[in-house]
């Protein structure tokens, strides 16, 4: 098992926290949810004496306890019984309250009110990320009271910029009100806006919230746009906006049910688009077509094809091969002079155009390390071809000016695969170094999903604190400085012993991607190395090969399904070899997922169509 999930098994749930100020806030602001009883007979908004009852919906609101937090789901579930005979899963999980990361927020902002904005993402305080490194993780996405001033304050700044445009005022007041107290053009509003905003229909004591509140808005002075105006901005500002929320009908039972289609197809918009769903999700929502394995197969194929599924790759493939981490890496001028801020922007970019290969692409995951495709444009191509007159005859038609990207094989015999890409070989290195330990861990742990211990304490460092940032005197011989850091003692040995010849293999590239056959200092490149068990290698695509066949290859593809259901359940995996209530469906997947030559697309399809992604439980 991934230590990762180790680790994140060992932590107690914790509920989406918000703070008792930010908590009363949101109540004094009108926009907690109402009460949800359990599920009604029919589709539409309807009142009973045990609160608003919806069947596409789902079950029982959560409470809010006394310390403020929100009361509701845990994270892996509690298994109680083993599969059956027929190996068929009993346990799905369920999954807390989840706050829309900066990500989500920001695209959802924009497809909600017609947008092109990024204010969560570019001056929010960060995301809370996961064990896993994904900031989707539903129960480490809390809410303290900076962070609710932060949605507040924007949400009144979003408020004011659509209703001062007269064109993205028309998308939400889509009616002509007779006069400011028009009833029939604001319940149309509140039902059409609140249903897009909340991802489902509102509930009966929802709709009365808005209308008192638009009221109360032209009794002070408002008219009709000035009212949904302050409807607009506490929606934005309420619970059921910032958080995609999921209920059981009853729930303190641990037995499994369908999540509702509303949920449902929530769960499909931010898994493929990272934003709320469209039109035709809603449909589907409505009808409850959603919840058949066609609709789920053609809606699949639909979103994927998509625009909106690049939000996926920049955030899937962003946090997990690290391209997020390239542009903001810090690089020392004087060891890297070639280094820009636009050589930067192009590595993170081939990343994402690399694992789009595989997405939508001829490549199947067994050739991850192997595939000899890269993407230039004018920045990473004057870097491959350095040093490279092959990638020089290969990139030739790429001007420095050029910003947009060009598919090339086979640029280089010494540059293949993930492992060939300047973005990889950047943020695994020092900023004035390469790092063969980091480049070498990465990969077992980012792409087999081996366990690799931290380093033990006391440990002196590898580098001197200080001292000079030439590359005659950093990039010197790193092989001889790691010799001589593992003959400190065992406990350095038996961790580098493994991440090292990985990282060394990889030598010819320096801490910018840029190919070289000697150090700063003269000393010849020695590229060659011997794994653990005696494996030898004398290239970087002797080394690919080798990681890609035998048991390294089944380690590549079991941790490549276990990262797409983490990313696609929000939450981590229990994968304990005694008590793993995800076991039988990541088995369920990964058995289904060899029959389709390892394609990336029907992969995250063979997720979604698991019962662990439609079902859930509570009880927790």
């Amino acid at each position: 098992m991934n230590t990762a999930n180790q680790k994140v098994l060992t932590r107690r749930w914790r509920a989406p926290l918000l703070s008792g100020a930010a908590l009363g806030a949101i109540i004094l602001a009108g926009a907690c949810m109402g009460n949800i009883g359990s599920p009604g007979t029919g589709g539409s908004t309807s009142t009973s004496t045990n609160g608003n009852e919806n069947p596409m919906i789902g079950g029982k609101a959560p409470t809010s306890t006394s310390n403020g937090e929100t009361g509701s789901s845990g994270t892996t579930g509690t298994t109680s019984t083993t599969p059956t005979a027929s190996n068929q899963p009993l346990d799905p999980g369920t999954i807390a309250a989840h706050r829309l990361n900066a990500f989500e927020y920001d695209n959802t902002i924009n497809d909600l009110l017609g947008l092109q904005q990024n204010i969560a993402e570019s001056s929010f305080i960060a995301d809370e990320v996961g064990g896993n490194g994904f900031d989707n993780e539903a129960d480490v996405l809390t809410m303290n009271d900076a962070e609710f001033t932060q949605y507040f304050n924007a949400a009144d700044a979003l408020g004011e910029q659509v209703f001062a445009s007269p064109a993205l005022t028309a998308k939400i007041v889509t009616c002509t009100p007779a006069s400011a107290t028009d009833a029939s053009c604001l319940n149309t509003i509140i039902n059409t806006f609140g249903q897009l905003a909340y991802r489902r229909p509102l509930f009966a004591d929802e709709v009365t919230r808005f209308q008192n509140l638009a009221a109360n808005a032209v009794t002070n002075g408002a008219d009709f746009n000035g009212s949904v105006k302050q409807i607009v901005k506490m929606i934005l500002s309420s619970v059921p906006f910032l958080y995609r929320m999921e209920f059981d009908p009853n729930p303190a039972s641990t037995t499994p049910h369908p999540v509702a289609p509303y949920e449902l197809a929530s769960r499909l918009s931010y898994l493929l688009w990272s934003s709320m769903p469209d039109a035709t999700l809603f449909a589907d929502a409505a009808s409850g077509a959603i919840l058949t394995d066609a609709t789920l197969q053609t809606e699949f194929t639909r979103m994927l094809a998509s625009p909106k599924a690049q939000n996926f790759v920049s955030s899937f493939a962003g946090q997990w091969l690290g391209a997020r981490t390239v542009t903001s890496a810090l690089v020392t001028a004087s060891a890297f002079p070639k280094w820009t801020t636009a050589l930067g922007q192009a590595y993170a970019q081939e990343e994402l155009l690399y694992f789009n290969e595989f997405l939508n692409g001829d490549y199947p995951w067994t050739q991850f390390l192997t595939a000899p495709v890269n993407f230039v444009n004018g920045a990473n191509a004057a870097l491959y071809a350095t040093n490279s007159p092959t990638a020089a005859a290969a990139t030739k038609d790429a001007p420095a000016t050029q910003t947009t990207f060009t598919k090339v094989t086979n640029i280089d015999p010494n540059r293949i695969g993930f492992m060939g890409l300047g973005g990889f070989l950047r943020q695994t290195s020092f900023s004035y170094r390469t790092a063969p330990t980091l480049r070498g861990k990465f990969v077992l742990l980012s792409i087999l999903g081996e366990v690799v211990p931290q380093p033990p304490p006391g440990v002196p460092a590898l580098d001197p604190t200080t001292g000079s940032t030439d590359p005659a005197t950093q990039e010197e011989d790193v092989r001889a400085r790691l010799l001589a850091h593992r003959m400190l003692g065992a406990a350095c040995n038996s961790c580098h012993e493994r991440l090292d010849p990985i990282g060394l293999g990889m030598e010819n590239f320096d801490g910018i991607g840029m190919y070289r056959t000697g150090y700063g200092n003269g000393d010849v490149i020695d590229a060659s190395g011997q794994l653990p068990d005696g494996t030898m290698f004398t290239t970087v695509k002797q080394l690919a090969t080798i990681l890609s066949s035998g048991t390294r290859l089944t380690e590549m593809l079991d941790f490549a399904t276990q990262q797409v259901m983490t990313y696609a359940v929000s939450r981590p995996l229990n994968l304990d070899p005694t008590t793993g209530s995800d076991t039988p469906y990541l088995t369920q997947i990964q058995t289904q997922w060899a029959t389709q030559n390892y394609a990336l697309a029907p992969l995250i399809q063979d997720v979604i169509l698991n019962q662990t992604f439609r079902e859930r439980h509570g009880g927790v």
